[in-house]
């Protein structure tokens, strides 16, 4: 796959993307305003205070502009996290290692590795995308969902650059404010690699199977992140959960990395600073999202308006 250094942050931000590997429920979706913004506040049992903002990491110039309460955290925050810093990733290296976990081994091909209705699945979207199956018969189902995912986003006009996360990087690149990652690029990479072969398969399928475009789904997502309609994202991004037949792939992207992530962001805030931390807003809501978590845990998390001033 030549192309896989210079795809190869590119696919990350996919990777990070809230949509990439869940299904948004067909239905119309009919935002809510809250008046809230897409922004929790946790104080922590011990004391310690952290900011949470849920993510759109793909989008259009302007879209996403944050709202006044978030620009307030950010300036008393001492600190930034994220799921990965994609500003200092490096695409070189990042490129071998896609190369090293996403190939097949010479003389094995991804359609005789996929089940029949995966494989017709993979058919119709590759026409749709008008690139051809024989371009990705090396590629492991986890690496073949990302480049057609990629792919779709930009078609549809959604490039890296303009997301919730990486607005916030700026910001805290441009005053040097430290950024911490909860999770890395190569851990991300492993984790879909690590993947048994029949979870990629469904992951792939599940992708596959949604009948709306990327432009659809990004429009919806913003829409609810605009709203701080939380229940609203969370019926979006997490309908497919309820499906007994894709609930493995939820929980291999979301739900065991929501625990992993709501342990670490417990464990900044018992430092005598003030976090804001920012995660695909995937992560965030939902019964199994970061802040019911952090509630079952005994912290006190409130989600903010958008013109409030933070305290």
């Amino acid at each position: 796959m030549k192309r896989a250094s210079s795809l190869s942050l590119s696919l990350l931000v996919v990777l990070l993307g809230a949509g990439c590997a869940s299904t948004p429920a067909a239905r119309k979706y009919t935002p809510v305003d809250t008046g809230k913004a897409f922004l929790w506040e946790v104080k922590g049992a011990g004391g310690g205070t952290a900011y949470l903002v849920g993510s759109i990491h793909m989008g259009k110039p302007g879209a996403l502009a944050l709202p006044a309460s978030m620009d307030a955290a950010f300036g008393k925050a001492e600190v930034l996290a994220v799921e990965v810093d994609t500003t200092r990733t490096d695409a070189a290296a990042m490129g071998k290692l896609v190369r090293e976990l996403g190939m097949l081994p010479e003389g094995q091909r991804l359609t005789q590795r996929l089940d029949p209705a995966t494989r017709e699945l993979l058919g119709r979207a590759a026409t749709r995308l008008g690139v051809e199956v024989k371009g990705l018969e090396r590629l492991r189902p986890w690496l073949a969902g990302l480049v057609l995912n990629n792919l779709e986003f930009e078609a549809a006009g959604y490039k890296q650059g303009h997301g919730v996360d990486r607005a916030f990087l700026d910001k805290a690149h441009g005053v040097k404010k430290q950024v911490v990652e909860l999770e890395t690029a190569d851990g991300q990479l492993r984790m879909l690699a690590g993947t048994p072969e029949s979870l990629q398969d469904l992951m792939l399928r599940d992708q596959l199977r949604r009948e709306q475009g990327p432009g659809e789904i990004v429009e919806a997502l913003t829409s609810a992140w605009q709203a701080g309609d939380a229940e609203g994202m969370a019926g979006l991004l997490l309908e497919g959960a309820k499906d007994e037949t894709y609930r493995p792939v939820y929980e291999r992207v979301f739900f065991e990395r929501n625990v992993q992530m709501a342990d670490r962001m417990e464990g900044l805030l018992g430092e005598p600073r003030v976090h804001l931390v920012v995660v695909g807003a995937g992560h965030v809501v939902g019964a199994e999202g970061i802040v019911a978590l952090l509630q079952k845990k005994g912290h006190t998390v409130r989600q903010l308006p958008r013109d409030a001033a933070v305290e």
